[in-house]
């Protein structure tokens, strides 16, 4: 099955329908979006794309990172 994700859902939608995200997050520098309460808060409305501009992350990193754990990016 294809782990699909889109850059512009919700932090809290994604990681509802795969919960390994918050791995990779982690890996990308996401600290303080990872953890159940922001997740279930912020989350809902904050998307990767979002909290990549907030964090300073670059996009393409994140989608290396993503596809590097199995997952296809959608912009």
């Amino acid at each position: 099955m294809e782990k699909t994700i889109s850059l512009t859902d919700s932090i809290f939608n994604i990681v509802n329908k795969y919960e390994e995200v918050i791995k990779v997050m982690e890996i990308l520098g996401f600290e303080g979006m990872t953890n159940k309460t922001t997740i279930n808060t912020v989350g809902r409305i904050m998307t990767l794309k979002k909290g990549a501009g907030f964090k300073n992350i670059d996009i393409k990193k994140i989608k290396d990172e993503f596809e590097k754990h199995g997952f296809i990016v959608e912009e």
